[in-house]
């Protein structure tokens, strides 16, 4: 944990907590793996490195799926339940998997400039010590 003042209505970018914005290429990824419904996907999110054993918002989820969707990455079919109603599940499109392949040459770059900005603000400033 960083040294910030943190509060209930106040959470700092420097937590960590806006890594949300990655959670298409994580979703995506899931999808890779095979096809989902969306509370499926909500589940096994809970588990990505990004979320750190915290459950995601649904609502959101599923506003990126239907995002997805509109954008052609993802398709879904309806599939029967034993126990309720029909069920959504997603699968990734090929354009999807491309979408995906590219996420992962993003990510890659992110990572190297990541690790030199971290190696910038490591290095103390003439005359501070860290």
């Amino acid at each position: 944990a960083s040294d910030c003042a943190m509060t209930p209505e106040r959470i700092c970018p420097c937590e960590g907590h806006t890594l949300d914005r990655l959670l298409q290429p994580t979703v995506m990824w899931l999808l890779s793996e095979g096809p989902a419904h969306g509370y499926a996907l909500v589940e096994r999110l809970k588990d990505s490195p990004l979320m750190k054993g915290n459950k995601p918002d649904g609502t959101g989820v599923y506003r990126l799926l239907g995002t997805l969707e509109d954008l052609g990455y993802v398709s879904h079919r309806m599939a029967e339940s034993e126990l309720g109603p029909s069920k959504r599940v997603f699968e990734l499109t090929e354009s999807g998997r491309q979408c995906m392949k590219n996420w992962v040459c993003t990510l890659d770059c992110y990572q190297r400039d990541i690790a030199k900005l971290v190696e910038m603000m490591s290095t103390p400033a003439a005359g501070e010590s860290m």
